[in-house]
């Protein structure tokens, strides 16, 4: 058979929230079976079984059977309150198990669910209940909700899974026969994911068992495996899922795999002597068809994890099995589970298969305890041993070993395993000293804060950060309440989750789009987004060569303009220079500037840049430039071809710097009080916000203004160049200009631009060369471009060094609440190129922009490992919360039903729902109001609004019925179903109703 992967695993056990927990008491040979006094038991017990003398006080149990989410499955609060707990277990361990494999199946996603489910009570509860609150009961809702036959069709159904969903049912034999037939499947190509599951949850809560001589249970409430005083077993409680793949996908996945499945097999007792009796030939036939299946040597396996009841007959068939196919030479250890947890029925199998893999992965094997003295049989000279403390590995080579479930009428399964097979390599050094992003999303803001402390935890307790960094953008769901952390330091990273700052937590109620702003020329530096290089994708190469095409434009090698040494990030610095701040306003903006290296270096950097950006997912919906950025934008738009737009960039700069000198004058100040200031050869150049203007113009006049200013306690900034851009001092250079462009294809742009000329969209006229005329000679109109492109795009991307945050936080009233996100360091911070891109990645996550995060790994798939699962916000559903206590029936049964809604725990008071805000022309009150209440009592949810959705609160075809009946029950008539849900929403469902209505009396009328 095709070796199949364990690649993800969660459970919920006695004495253990999670496997971890359920490892470490494995190892302390914790008992972890409850056992308690009489006056303990009350509540669980009834009095006359508590006065037997036979009744033993000792159970396997569980925390949190009637906890859960129903709205992280698309299902109704209503729904869940009568659906059996141990579907619901299910559907939450199945959560868990993916998210520790690090899978996201998508929606139709060929995955293959094999599961099964213990003794159903749960109806006949939901049946008391329901007759108690007079409520009619709805015979398929209560089959769905507790039949055996939907534990897994419900599942697949809640996550869209596509590939064979079976029920499996072969009592204490459930769980592994499930592995079995997963693994079948998988080899059958039936699906490329396989779940394998079993929940078996006493409901309601029981806890103990009358001894009856000759029966299963155990004399004193302790189950003793292999042992000279077993006398039988204890009841538990529990649920296992595993997340099975073929062994090489996993490996091209770089899953991490915790075990390998090499083969099973499956057969029955046949006829014997009683339906509950054994057979040591079956059993013994079973084990030699698993070994032959996975082509394993006895003396190849290891450990042997025993279905090991702690009944005599049973321990002692089951040994004598064992030894006459694993008694060879050297050792095998030999161990139960039961004897920590008791027997867990149809999940037992999957509590001892998990401890095997556990056993694999951490190369020791757990004890098996309450044995005192051996059994006489398991002293005899087989090879096998009964491990009674932690041991180390019995054998040489690769880790092997194998697990045994026999169920109850005969159909026995063992597994034959191996230690997990690298399928990833660790990262190199280098890589881990690179920052890293994680990203965490949750459904509310409870749940994200819950996940980030348990992410903070593991990253604390020495998960690699880039393993954290890899599961969380690969391997995690998308939910709507978000928050990032971006480090190299696993502590920083951990305190940000932990924390959430402001800036790194977001809400998302939906998408926003993005817009590209690419800065013009003044913010530039020497070797600017050099750290990109390296990590970045398609970065590098595709610098270089709008560089080297730049450098034949301008017949000289322009290269050393991106590799000269500059002032970069020091890690043990602050993160911002002021003396590099400092320096840069105070150096000679008047200096000798390279206006052709500029121009080259700014365009090829920001087009890089945004087409790397591109290749990694993040698509700009519009653009806008600041000056020569605009030029940078439209070629990123597709006006221009890579070509034209070179000569266009490289002609204006030599054009412009041919032109007489000149000057531009940064202020802060208005558009109204800049335009004072101009006059004879002084014009306004550009307006970038309510409070920054630049004004330009000739040389000596420029300066003149600068000084008389600075006296009156108003300094500007000069800027670095040498010329007067956007003033008619270059009408020479435009005219040459515009000569080029009669020579230039401009197509119409496939991204929408957002004009410096006229502050708009720009459309056709973008194609003509007196548009860039004037945009070289006239007013740069980017405060009205921001906040045009603003109107459309709530993420302005800044697509290179630039002052854009500053712009908009100056534009605040008019950008609204646009995000302003950089891309590329300042060249006074002290930060890394890399941290500040990842940052931005980050950012645009939160606002419902998804990379494309393996385009960030390139061929090499992210590295992965174990994190914890993203916490659900749990709450109590008990059915029998509803009736119990004092609570009078008749007075509060409409407030009953209410209060099953997502914010009131079942069986805590809650006011009854309001009626939504509506105008008294969107519906008749009275149809309105009968709404609300059957929604209420249908679905189990209080808080609505107009524009909430029947079927995204959980509704389905079932409880549309519900809904049609409690209808004609409040409002005295009937309304067909097609009216009904002409509409989902609540307040057009009631204006449908109200419309139908009056059509109806006025026809008969």
């Amino acid at each position: 058979m095709t070796g199949i992967a364990i690649v993800g695993t969660a459970g919920r056990l006695p004495g253990a929230a999670d496997l971890d927990e359920y490892w470490r008491n494995l190892l302390d040979g914790k008992d972890c079976i409850t056992r308690g006094d009489s006056d303990e038991l009350r509540c669980h017990v009834a009095a006359e079984l508590l006065d037997d003398a036979r009744w033993i006080g000792a159970s396997g149990r569980i925390d949190g059977v009637y906890d859960f989410d129903p709205e992280s499955f698309g299902m109704a609060p209503r729904t869940a309150l009568i659906t059996d707990p141990q579907h619901r277990l299910l559907l939450t361990t199945v959560h868990q198990a993916l998210e520790d494999a690090a899978l996201i199946p998508g929606r139709d996603a060929r995955v293959g669910v094999f599961a099964g489910v213990g003794r159903n009570r749960h109806e006949e509860l939901v049946r008391v209940v329901s007759r108690a609150l007079g409520e009619p009961i709805d015979e398929l809702a209560l089959e769905v909700g507790n039949g055996k036959d939907h534990s897994s069709t419900k599942t697949a159904f809640r996550f869209g899974f596509t590939g064979p969903a079976i029920t499996v049912q072969t009592a204490c034999s459930t769980g592994l026969v499930a592995v079995h037939q997963a693994s079948q499947a998988l080899a059958n190509q039936e699906c490329d994911i396989a779940i394998a599951a079993a929940a078996a949850v006493r409901v309601p809560d029981v806890h103990g068992y009358l001894y009856l001589p000759g029966g299963i249970g155990s004399t004193d409430g302790v189950c003793r495996p292999f042992s000279s005083r077993a006398s039988g077993a204890v009841a538990g409680d529990g649920v296992v899922a595993l997340v099975l793949m073929r062994d090489e996908d996993a490996r091209f996945e770089a899953l991490r795999t915790r075990a390998v499945i090499l083969g099973s097999a499956v057969n029955n007792d046949g006829a014997k002597s009683g339906y509950a009796s054994v057979s040591a030939a079956a059993q013994e036939a079973v084990i030699r068809d698993a070994l032959l299946f996975a082509e394993v040597e006895p003396s190849e396996v290891g450990s042997l994890e025993a279905h090991g009841s702690g009944t005599p007959l049973g321990d002692a068939t089951e040994w004598s099995a064992l030894s006459a196919v694993y008694g060879t030479e050297g050792k095998t250890l030999v161990g139960s589970v039961k004897s920590n947890l008791g027997h867990l029925r149809e999940a037992s199998g999957l509590a001892g298969l998990v401890r095997v893999v556990g056993s694999l992965t951490h190369d020791k094997v757990p004890p098996t305890i309450n044995v005192g003295v051996a059994a006489d049989f398991t002293r005899e000279r087989s090879g096998l041993e009964l491990a009674r403390t932690v041991q180390g590995w019995p054998r040489p080579g690769a880790r092997r070993a194998a697990v045994s479930a026999f169920g109850l009428g005969g159909t026995n399964v063992h597994l034959v395993l191996e230690q997990a097979r690298q399928g990833f390599e660790e990262p190199v050094p280098d890589e881990r000293a690179r920052p890293s992003l994680v990203v965490l999303s949750a459904r509310t803001e409870a749940a994200v804060e819950a996940t980030g402390r348990r992410w903070s935890d593991a990253l604390l307790a020495g998960t690699p950060l880039t393993a954290a960094a890899a599961v969380s953008q690969l391997g995690r769901s998308r939910r709507a309440h978000r928050r990032f952390a971006v480090g190299s330091d696993p502590a920083v990273v951990a305190a940000d989750l932990a924390e959430a700052s402001s800036s790194a937590a977001a809400t998302l109620p939906a998408a926003h789009q993005v817009c590209f702003v690419f800065p013009g020329v003044g913010d530039q530096y020497p070797s600017m987004a050099a750290g990109l290089r390296a990590w970045l994708p398609g970065f590098d190469a595709e610098l270089d060569r709008l560089m080297d095409a730049c450098g034949r434009h301008a017949d000289r090698d322009l290269s050393a303009v991106l590799t000269a040494p500059t002032a970069g990030a020091d890690d043990s610095a602050p993160n911002f220079s002021l003396r590099r701040l400092v320096e840069r306003r105070e150096a000679g903006a008047l200096n000798e500037v390279d206006t052709v290296a500029a121009h080259a270096m700014v365009f090829s950097v920001q087009v890089a840049l945004a087409r790397s950006l591109q290749g990694v997912g993040i698509q700009p919906d519009a653009v806008v430039g600041h000056s020569l950025g605009e030029l940078s934008a439209a070629t990123v738009a597709g006006a221009f071809s890579d070509e034209d737009a070179i000569r266009l960039v490289m002609t204006r700069a030599r054009l412009v710097d041919a032109q007489p000198a000149g000057a531009m004058l940064a202020l802060s100040m208005s558009k109204k009080e800049a335009e004072e200031l101009t006059g004879p050869d002084v014009w306004l150049a550009a307006v970038n916000s309510p409070r920054s203007c630049v004004v330009a113009g000739q040389r000596e006049r420029i300066l003149a203004l600068a000084d008389a200013l600075a006296e009156r306690g108003l300094p500007g900034r000069l800027l670095p160049v040498t010329q007067a851009l956007h003033t008619p001092l270059m009408a020479p250079a435009a005219e040459a200009l515009a000569e080029l462009l009669q020579q230039v294809v401009i197509r119409q742009p496939d991204i929408t631009i957002a004009s410096n000329v006229t502050g708009g969209w720009v459309d056709s006229e973008i194609t003509r060369s007196d548009y860039w005329y004037e945009h070289l000679t006239s007013t740069v109109r980017f405060d009205q471009a921001l906040v045009t492109a603003s109107s459309r795009c709530g993420v302005l991307l800044e697509i290179g060094p630039g002052q854009l945050r500053t712009l908009a936080a100056q534009s605040k009233r008019d950008l609204g609440d646009a995000m302003v996100v950089p891309t590329v360091r300042r060249d006074y911070q002290n930060v890394r190129d890399d941290s500040v891109l990842l940052r931005a990645l980050g950012a645009l996550w939160c606002a419902g922009v998804e990379p494309s995060w393996q385009a960030l790994y390139g061929s090499r798939p992210g590295w992965r490992d174990s994190l914890p699962a993203t916490s659900l916000e749990e709450r109590r559903y008990d059915i029998a919360d509803t009736v119990a206590g004092t609570v009078d029936l008749d007075a509060r049964r409409d407030e009953l039903l209410d209060t099953r809604a997502p914010a009131t725990a079942p069986g805590q008071g809650g006011p009854p729902p309001a009626t939504p805000d509506v105008s008294p022309g969107d519906a008749d009150n009275a149809v309105l109001e009968a709404l609300v209440h059957v929604w209420t009592e249908v679905l189990g949810v209080s808080d609505l609004r107009v524009n909430s959705d029947f079927f995204d609160l959980g509704g389905d075809s079932m409880m549309s019925v519900q809904l049609i009946r409690g209808l004609e029950r409040r409002l005295g008539f009937h309304v067909p179903a097609i009216v009904v849900f002409e509409e989902s929403q609540l307040g057009p469902m009631a204006r449908c109703i109200d419309d139908w209505n009056r059509r109806e009396s006025e026809q008969h009328a």
